[in-house]
């Protein structure tokens, strides 16, 4: 197992608590939800891209605004089920788009 695999699961597993039926799911490494992007109140997607660097920031304690309480990952429940992420659908301008740079790269 990697390191930091159960660290990011526990993550994982606040993340989707926190931000419950705006958690969207896991895809191709990254962690989606959904969230409202300022006044206009458009929903938007958001993709986490969750690591464990090597070298860690110099984080002296009392240095984060959130309160250390909410953060017991010990206590995290597990995701019942993954989440199904939406169908996007693709335009006919970004078909043609894609069609067009297909042909450039000699790849149809």
């Amino acid at each position: 197992m990697a390191r930091g695999s159960e660290a990011k699961t526990a993550v994982i597993n606040k993340i989707a608590t926190a931000f419950g039926a705006d958690f969207i799911g896991e895809s191709g490494g990254k962690t989606y939800v959904w969230a409202k992007d300022g006044a206009s109140g458009e929903r938007v997607q958001i993709a986490i891209a969750l690591t464990c660097p090597k070298v860690f920031i110099d984080a002296p304690e009392g240095s984060t605004t959130v309160d250390k309480t909410d953060w017991d990952f010990d206590d995290t429940p597990a995701v019942s089920a993954p989440v199904a992420l939406q169908k996007l659908e693709v335009t006919k301008e970004e078909q043609d788009r894609i069609a067009d740079l297909m042909r450039r790269l000699g790849l149809d």
